[in-house]
């Protein structure tokens, strides 16, 4: 068996060591690393040189993975490793059940590991397997054997259903590496309202993008409170076959390369990469600029998606298509209420009962219960309208009768002013008042 166990930690450097600038041949770094490399080590008879200390035998390597990561998330680690040291050598999940030299050697590599690591705990010394934790007993226990039928395609499919891209579709982006991650925040595409148009350009970029046929950036500007976000997530995850990436804002600049390079070795799956509230102003778009449209271009599997508050640069709008929501005004409010009331069932839509609710919401926040007139503040009015049946009793006996007020165009003009110039200055307000002034 010690060949077995030679054969295996020669195989565990030939999937990941590499040399370092000294020419030492060193595995990744991680505390997993260090006890796989270290029980493989003792079972090959390989000791490291230690005076006055005693030598950690394997049974020590064996509870120390059991304690620290546990059978089941030591077999997934090392699973998960393995698929990814095939990755990097371009061996994707539709070639490793292939009949190729490099898959075969892949493959033969990942099998002496996984025999000889499914083997350990049942050839121990019986004065170590007195010292093994009983929960240690089905260490690697689930790992495939040169030993079983149809070894190859079994060690195929292992490593394939560690695919991280196959089990999950949204990932962050933290210090350098891609960490799976559950979304609370994504509706249905029928819970959106209003802004047919921009809907429309989301629903037709996303799908376009997820069947191949562009990987042009989108680039979403609107004032804040505008669903940007959410909608930007919804349409992202409705379109099939796609990975979500959610990097740090400032990944844009620092990281572009680095988060590129690992996406670009999985052709096999597209990629949306949303930088969400950005401000343009203060990026330092080299990289961006290099990468799209520029030196080099984009992988045609990876697709940016940049969202803020301001406007994008000349340089950059014209790198992308914008998506710009129109002001959210009486207008706005109306369509959203209208689409609103035909999702809870209306048919008829009564225009004095559309008026009413959009005066109720603007006499809110007149009221100070909400801090904004937006589309954010009106969803989150409509959701306790859609609640309250005492509330929408009372609208519609109001709407029966002679006086309809109208949401307060006034009301909308002023707040969509005054946030403009907190944002954006008086000299944007100006410059405005001046295009208006031109159109005239």
């Amino acid at each position: 068996m010690t060949d077995r166990f030679v054969s295996a930690r020669e195989a565990l450097d030939t999937l990941f060591a590499s040399p370092d600038d000294g020419g030492a041949l060193s595995l990744p770094a991680g505390r997993f690393f260090v006890l796989v490399a270290g029980l493989l080590d003792r079972a090959a008879g390989i000791t490291p040189a230690a005076p006055g200390h005693r030598i950690a035998s394997c049974v020590d390597y064996i509870n120390a993975i059991e304690i620290e990561f546990g059978a089941d998330e030591a077999e997934r680690m090392l699973l998960e490793e393995m698929f990814e040291a095939a990755v990097k050598h371009k061996v994707l999940p539709e070639v490793l059940e292939k009949e190729e030299e490099t898959p075969r050697f892949l493959l033969k590599a990942v099998l002496n590991v996984t025999t000889a690591l499914r083997a350990l705990t049942s050839v121990l010394p019986q004065d170590e397997r007195a010292r093994m934790l009983p929960s240690a007993a089905r260490l690697f226990s689930g790992l495939p054997s040169l030993d079983d039928p149809g070894a190859y395609a079994a060690a195929a499919a292992a490593l394939a259903g560690r695919d991280r891209f196959r089990t999950q579709r949204v990932f962050r982006w933290v210090n350098g590496q891609l960490v799976a991650s559950e979304l609370n925040s994504a509706k249905p595409l029928k819970s959106f309202f209003g802004f047919h148009g921009v809907r429309a350009i989301f629903q037709d970029h996303f799908r376009d993008f997820s069947l191949g046929r562009t990987n042009i950036p989108l680039l979403v500007y609107s004032l804040p409170g505008y669903g940007k976000t959410s909608m930007t997530v919804s349409y992202a995850m409705a379109a099939e076959n796609t990975v979500l990436i959610l990097p740090e804002p400032e990944a844009l600049e620092r990281a572009w390369n680095d988060l590129i390079g690992i996406l670009a070795l999985r052709p096999d799956h597209r990629f949306i990469i949303f930088f969400d509230d950005i401000d343009p102003r203060n990026v330092d778009w080299y990289n961006f600029r290099t990468n799209v449209g520029g030196a080099f271009s984009l992988p045609k599997n990876i697709m940016p998606v940049l969202s803020s508050n301001f406007e994008f640069p000349a340089s950059i709008l014209s790198r992308g298509r914008k998506v710009s929501y129109p002001v959210f005004d009486e207008l706005r409010c109306t369509e959203m209420i209208e689409d609103f009331l035909r999702d809870f069932g209306l048919k008829t839509l009564p225009a004095n009962l559309v008026s009413l609710i959009g005066a109720d919401y603007t006499e809110e926040f007149g009221q100070k219960k909400f801090s904004e007139l937006s589309p954010r503040t009106l969803i989150r009015y409509l959701s306790i309208y859609a609640q309250d049946r005492e509330k929408r009793r009372l609208i519609a006996e109001l709407a029966m009768g002679q006086m309809i007020t109208r949401p307060d165009a006034e009301l909308f003009y002023s707040f969509n002013i005054d946030l403009m110039r907190s944002l954006y200055g008086d000299e944007y307000i100006a410059r405005l008042r001046e295009e208006k002034l031109r159109s005239l």
